[in-house]
C-alpha cells in the first residue's frame, strides 16, 4: 500500500484513548502502512485467512532447526488489564507520526480494552482505548449475571470474540459486551487501527428480530469471532453454559462495514424450546471466494431440526450480500442424538480446503465431516450427501482445531492437524478429495480438556520450515474450575513425534502463567504471541546469544 500523507492519517481522538500512557490530547499518534514491500503476512482475523486455515505460510525466521530449548524462549511480556479470550492480531510495517516504523500487535481484553503494542520490542502500549467507557458503561461482571453458578467465564465478559481488520480502510471491527443500569448489552465498534479513534461514530447497539425471535443479550455470548464478507461484518452468538430451554436462540448477524447498520439477521432455531447457539470455540465463520459464509450450529432443546424454522447441529451456508439468506445447509442423520447428549457440532468451526470447493470440520463427537460447499446436501437419513465422514478423535472433541498446511504432492502433500480432547496430536494426509482414514503423523502426549489449540507456521512448502504450535492446559480443570496453568508446545510439522520445544522445559524462563482457553498462538515475523489468563500476552522468539533476560 502507498504511504499516506501524515496529515490525512491523523484523526481526532478523545480523552479515552491513551498513547504510551499519555492522554492522546497530549501526544497524537497515527499508524499508516509504509511503502516498503513486506513479505510478512498480516494477521487480520482469527485463523489467519478467510478460509480459517490456521496457518501462516510466510514465516521465514522460525524453523525446525532454530526452535529449541537453547535457542528459543520467552523474550518479553505485554501487560494488559484482564484475561484475553480474543486471538491477538498483527499488522506489519506500521509507521508513527514520529516516522518510526512498527510491526503492531493488537490485543483485546475482557475489560473491554484494546491495546496496540510494538510487536518486536514490547514496552508501553502505543495507544489504548476502552470500549466500555466509550458508551458510558462497564464490562459485564459475570458473577452478577452467571446462571446456576456457571464458571465458563469468570471475572468480566468484555471483548470475547476475536475482532477483524479491513486492510483497505485500516478499520478494526469488534463487539464489546457491557452492562449499564443492571442490563447487559453488546455494541459493534469500528476502530481506526492507526489511532484508536472511531471514524464511523460511537458504535451500534446490537439488536435483532427474526421469524418471531428477538435478540436478548442477557442470554447470549458473542463467542464466535468476526469475519468480513464484501461490505459486511459477520458474527454470531450462542449460549454460555446454563442458558436453559426457552432462554436463548443462536444468532448470526451482518452489519454494513461503513454505516454500521444491520444488513441481515438469522436465528437458528425459532420454534419449540429453541437453542442452537453458534460458538465454535471462538473460531470465525469461513468465507469463500464468492462471499458466502459457513458456520456450525450447536444443541437445541426438543425439536431442534425441521429444515424450515429450526437448524440445530447443522452446517449453514448464508449469503451476507442478501440479508444472510440461507442458501444451503447440511444436517447429520444423528442430530437428535447430538442434541440429547450435548454433542455440539459447534464446539469447533469449519475450514475451507484451498484449491477445492470442500469444507472440513467437526464437533464434540469427534467426527470429521468433509462437505461439498456447492451442494451441502441438507438432510439425508444415512448421510449419503457427505463427501467423507471419519471419526478421527475417538470420544475426543474438536475444539480449537483443525488447521491445514497446503503443500503440493511433490513436497509431501497437504496435511490436516488436530489435537482432540484426551488424544494425541495427529496429522491426516489429503488426497485431493478425501483425507486418509489413519493419521500419517502422530505425537505422544495425551491432552486434557480442551485439547490442543493449534496454529502452524512455515515458509511455504519448504522442508524443515514447518512448525506446529499448540497451547494446552497442563493440569487442573479449566472447564469447571478456571484458571489453570498452561504451556506452549512446538512440534516438527513433518514429524509430530519430534517435539522441538515447550515452555515447560525451562519453566522459570519460559512459563507464561494461566492457560487462555481455546485461544490459538499467533506466529509472525519470528515471534510467537500467546494470550493468557494472567493479564499478559507472552512473547516468544529466538534468544539473544548473551545476557538474555525476559522483561
Amino acid at each position: 500500500m502507498r504511504l499516506r500523507a501524515m496529515s490525512q492519517a491523523l484523526l481526532s481522538v478523545g480523552s479515552w484513548v491513551r498513547v504510551g500512557g499519555i492522554p492522546a490530547g497530549t501526544l497524537a499518534l497515527a499508524i499508516v502502512f509504509g511503502s516498503t514491500a513486506q513479505a510478512v503476512q498480516p494477521i487480520l482475523q482469527r485463523g489467519y485467512d478467510a478460509g480459517v486455515s490456521g496457518a501462516n505460510l510466510t514465516e521465514t525466521l522460525l524453523n525446525t532447526a532454530n526452535v529449541g530449548p537453547n535457542t528459543f524462549g520467552l523474550v518479553f511480556r505485554l501487560p494488559v488489564d484482564d484475561n484475553v479470550y480474543a486471538q491477538p492480531l498483527y499488522v506489519p510495517n506500521a509507521v508513527t507520526l514520529e516516522r518510526r516504523s512498527h510491526n503492531v500487535l493488537y490485543v483485546a481484553t475482557m475489560s473491554d480494552t484494546l491495546y496496540a503494542f510494538d510487536a518486536d520490542e514490547g514496552g508501553p502500549a502505543l495507544w489504548t482505548v476502552n470500549l466500555a467507557r466509550l458508551v458510558n458503561a462497564a464490562p459485564i461482571p459475570m458473577l452478577k449475571f452467571a446462571l446456576s453458578g456457571a464458571v465458563q467465564i469468570t471475572g468480566n465478559l468484555g471483548i470475547l470474540g476475536t475482532p477483524v481488520i479491513d486492510p483497505s480502510t485500516n478499520i478494526m471491527y469488534l463487539v464489546a459486551g457491557t452492562q449499564k443500569n443492571g442490563a447487559m448489552a453488546y455494541t459493534l465498534h469500528a476502530i481506526d487501527i492507526r489511532t484508536g479513534a472511531q471514524p464511523y461514530g460511537p458504535g451500534t447497539l446490537i439488536s435483532a428480530s427474526y421469524s418471531g425471535s428477538t435478540f436478548d443479550a442477557r442470554y447470549e455470548t458473542q463467542r464466535m469471532s468476526l469475519a468480513l464478507s464484501g461490505n459486511e461484518v459477520v458474527f454470531g452468538f450462542g449460549a454460555l453454559e446454563y442458558e436453559y430451554a426457552g432462554n436463548y436462540v443462536g444468532w448470526v448477524m451482518a452489519y454494513n462495514k461503513k454505516t454500521l447498520k444491520q444488513s441481515g439477521a438469522f436465528a437458528t432455531v425459532t420454534t419449540g424450546n429453541r437453542g442452537g447457539g453458534i460458538w465454535q470455540s471462538g473460531r470465525p465463520p469461513a468465507v469463500d471466494g464468492a462471499g458466502y459464509v459457513y458456520m456450525f450450529v450447536g444443541n437445541a432443546y426438543g425439536s431442534g431440526y425441521d429444515g424450515v424454522h429450526n437448524f440445530s447441529e447443522s452446517v449453514l451456508k448464508l449469503d451476507p450480500s442478501h440479508a444472510l439468506k440461507l442458501t444451503d445447509w447440511f444436517t447429520p442423520y444423528n442430530w437428535p442424538t447430538l442434541d440429547n447428549h450435548d454433542q455440539d457440532l459447534s464446539s469447533s468451526g469449519p475450514l475451507l480446503i484451498p484449491g477445492t470447493r470442500l469444507l472440513a470440520g467437526g464437533g464434540k463427537q469427534g467426527e470429521l465431516y468433509v462437505l461439498d460447499t456447492a451442494n451441502l446436501g441438507k438432510y439425508s437419513a444415512n448421510d449419503s450427501q457427505v463427501v467423507q465422514e471419519e471419526n478421527i478423535n475417538g470420544e475426543g472433541h474438536f475444539r480449537g482445531g483443525p488447521v491445514y498446511w497446503q503443500r503440493s504432492a511433490t513436497n509431501g502433500g497437504a496435511l490436516l492437524y488436530n489435537w482432540g480432547v484426551g488424544d494425541t496430536v495427529k496429522a491426516y494426509a489429503f488426497g485431493g478429495s478425501k483425507f486418509a482414514t489413519a493419521p500419517s503423523l502422530k505425537g505422544t502426549e495425551i491432552s486434557i480438556f480442551p485439547g490442543g489449540t493449534l496454529a502452524l507456521s512455515a515458509n511455504g512448502e519448504q522442508h524443515g520450515s514447518g512448525v506446529l504450535w499448540a497451547t494446552i492446559a497442563t493440569s487442573g480443570n479449566i472447564e469447571d474450575d478456571p484458571p489453570v496453568p498452561g504451556a506452549l508446545h512446538a512440534f516438527d510439522a513433518e514429524n509430530l513425534s519430534n517435539e522441538l520445544w515447550n515452555s515447560g522445559m525451562n519453566p522459570l524462563r519460559d512459563g507464561y502463567g494461566n492457560f487462555a482457553k481455546i485461544v490459538p498462538p499467533v506466529i509472525a515475523n519470528g515471534k510467537v504471541y500467546v494470550a493468557t489468563f494472567s493479564n499478559q500476552v507472552a512473547v516468544y522468539g529466538l534468544l539473544r546469544t548473551r545476557g538474555f533476560a525476559p522483561y
